[in-house]
């Protein structure tokens, strides 16, 4: 359970303003780093990292049309269930440090990591905000949830996209999926879900450097260059094409 300070009010993740109290990077430039993990990044194109992150953030926008979070938990959680899927909270912390909750298929089971509730309702509070519990729960789930339809019902992501070229002998080319689109996926379809003005991993990057014990000037100084290393790549890309 998570203890709230009597002297704010309860708030909807999606009014949080992340703007007026962080410094902040756009969709786009978050899905870049988000790509830039992925192991065969070093294989890709200016223009194959804009279409991959552009079709990835497009698939997940897309699948909320039919599938979306009305802002009740028991509702989104009943669906859950009645499709086949166990939700489980658990009290410890991941055994991985940048994990919040996990989507195992078979069963098809949604662990939920309480620790990590926690943390963001204390990240919430320093900005100012008491978010509903709720809402942070919604936020877990919603992510895990877009991987359980990928696998049942809309289909996998990187299946959608273009394989990229790894490897060539002589005149045969070994191609591979581009597995972390499904991560930018799934984080699309959770921002449009929730209603969110804001990229869901941007908190993970604040509270990253926080713990190293960044000040705000010089995440925003180190935020700026990394727009600066997208834009590059973007530029890149139209040159290309001119």
């Amino acid at each position: 359970m998570i203890r709230q300070s009597p002297g704010l009010s309860t708030t909807s993740l999606a009014s949080v303003p992340m703007e007026q109290h962080w410094p902040v990077l756009s969709a786009p430039v978050l899905a870049f780093l988000e790509l830039e993990q992925d192991v065969y990044f070093p294989q890709l194109s200016p223009a194959d990292v804009h279409m991959y992150i552009s079709s990835a953030m497009e698939w997940g926008e897309q699948a909320t049309q039919k599938h979306h979070y009305d802002g009740r938990l028991i509702h989104l959680i009943n669906r859950m269930i009645a499709s086949g899927i166990r939700v489980r909270f658990l009290d410890h912390a991941s055994p991985r440090i940048t994990t919040r909750a996990q989507y195992r298929s078979k069963p098809p089971t949604i662990d939920i990591y309480r620790p990590s509730i926690q943390q963001l309702a204390h990240f919430f509070k320093r900005s100012g905000y008491r978010v509903s519990s709720d809402d942070l729960v919604a936020l877990h789930l919603t992510h895990e949830w877009f991987h359980h339809l990928e696998i049942h019902t809309i289909g996998r992501t990187d299946r959608m996209l273009p394989k990229v070229p790894v490897k060539r002998w002589g005149p045969f080319t070994w191609r591979e999926y581009v597995g972390k689109t499904r991560e930018i996926a799934a984080h699309a379809f959770t921002q449009r879900s929730l209603g969110l003005s804001w990229f869901p991993t941007l908190v993970d990057h604040l509270l990253l450097y926080m713990e190293k014990g960044w000040s705000k000037t010089q995440i925003r100084e180190h935020f700026q260059h990394v727009k600066q290393r997208y834009d590059k790549f973007i530029q890149t890309d139209k040159r290309d094409q001119e």
